[in-house]
């Protein structure tokens, strides 16, 4: 949750309020969601906070980048953000005068369109919006100014050591699947892309199999239910579909070359990025890996934070977790000066293999249980935080219950367990490994 919480630079636009500086008092944390189901069969995970007159709310589309078909790169996010556009210039300076903005995009396995704003203007918004989202306008003139965009965000994307870097990790992972393409897309694809594409990708995430709700107000159930069933009851009832499920790489390749990831397109540099899968299912393992993430990589006196302090071998020195078709991906990624980028990946991969081998002592798995919890629950004050964590558990297909829980989870964690899962995880027959270096 740490990196996805979230670090939503490819999947939401900065919100922004107009008008809503009033500080309120801040709730108890973790908050839950409880969830209900309109007569359309659409779902709404809902959570009540009277505190705040504000109304967040995120479309939620499960399927993202994976339903692209080979040669659709950037199909979803192109969607997503048609769909969130308001066509009507009237309408569209109503949003504005009340403080609302609206955001959208894609990640790998899911797609968002999300506001937020005034609880006495939600009634309006909603309008509005799913008016929009009725009857989208799939217009030459409005597909080529967001193909436009996204090409742009691309282009900012090839120039990024560290976003290349774990591009071509993941296209390494997942070879021949849409997960090896940028979210973005690419400008042969994008060209590609018609209006039908677009019109049928729509069509195959716009009923209630595959969107929900997720909202937090401080309106009672009640009425929240009355509103949202006048402005949604036109959403399709559909049974959820299955998610697509990728093959995983056999095993890495024994070396990769430092020209193998042609991504990067920007100035000289040099990154490294090691990845390695977390055994196990989904809902069993998550809790773990998030405490082991904070162990090795939240900050000074983490296990990768000793490499920066002690061999000065790299900067942007960092960890993360994806999950990625279900699976949990870990990461460890850094920049590092051209000449010392091998060494630095040779540090990075020693670490981990010795890791493996000798496990975690059980006072550093209280230590870090300790900070993980305390990070779940500083994390749990941010709007963005809760919604984002949802919308990566909801695209994992775990439940509601899952969420609610995780912190209870993160408390059960046993030393033995954590241990196991090390020791199962860092091997180097299952480390994936980039080397980008660009003179």
């Amino acid at each position: 949750m740490k990196k996805y919480g979230f670090n939503v630079l490819q999947m939401f636009l900065v919100l922004t309020l107009a008008g809503l500086a009033r500080p309120h008092p801040l709730p108890a944390q973790p908050l839950t969601f409880e969830v209900f189901s309109l007569e359309n069969g659409l779902k709404v995970y809902y959570q009540f906070q009277p505190e705040a007159r504000v109304t967040s709310v995120v479309f939620h589309f499960c399927g993202g980048q994976s339903l692209e078909k080979t040669g659709q790169a950037g199909l979803a996010y192109l969607t997503a953000r048609l769909m969130a556009e308001v066509s009507d210039e009237d309408r569209l300076a109503e949003l504005l005068a009340s403080g609302i903005n609206l955001s959208a995009g894609s990640r790998p396995d899911f797609s968002i369109i999300q506001f937020e704003g005034p609880t006495s203007h939600f009634d309006k918004t909603l309008g509005i919006v799913a008016a929009g989202l009725k009857n989208p306008l799939f217009s030459g003139p409005r597909i080529d100014r967001v193909r436009s965009l996204l090409k742009l965000e691309a282009g900012q994307e090839a120039c990024r050591l560290v976003d290349s870097a774990l591009l071509c990790l993941r296209r390494q992972i997942f070879p021949g699947s849409p997960y090896g393409q940028s979210l973005y897309g690419q400008e042969s694809d994008l060209k590609s892309v018609s209006r039908k594409d677009i019109s049928q990708f729509y069509e195959a995430i716009m009923n209630s199999g595959s969107l929900s709700l997720l909202v937090i107000t401080d309106l009672e159930k009640k009425a929240l239910q009355e509103i949202l069933a006048r402005h949604l009851g036109w959403v399709k009832n559909e049974i959820p579909r299955a998610g697509k499920k990728f093959l995983v790489a056999d095993g890495p390749p024994e070396k990769t070359p430092a020209g193998s990831c042609n991504h990067y397109q920007g100035p000289p540099g040099a990154a490294v990025a090691l990845g390695y899968l977390l055994p196990g299912e989904l809902a069993e393992t998550y809790p773990a890996a998030y405490l082991l993430d904070k162990i090795i990589g939240e900050g000074p006196g983490s296990l990768i934070w000793k490499l920066r302090q002690e061999s000065g071998l790299a900067y942007n020195l960092s960890s993360r977790l994806e999950i990625l078709g279900g699976k949990i991906l870990f990461i460890c990624y850094l920049e590092s000066e051209k000449e010392l980028a091998a060494s630095s990946l040779d540090m990075l991969k020693q670490t981990f293999s010795r890791l493996g081998q000798q496990g975690l002592e059980p006072e550093a798995v209280a230590r870090g249980k300790v900070m993980a919890i305390n990070c779940y629950r500083r994390e749990s004050f941010s709007r963005d935080n809760r919604l984002g964590f949802l919308s990566l558990v909801l695209a994992g297909n775990l439940t509601v219950d899952f969420y609610n829980s995780f912190l209870e989870r993160l408390e059960k964690i046993s030393p033995d367990q954590l241990i196991e899962l090390v020791r199962a995880t860092f091997t180097s027959e299952r480390a994936f490994e980039v080397l980008i270096v660009r003179d």
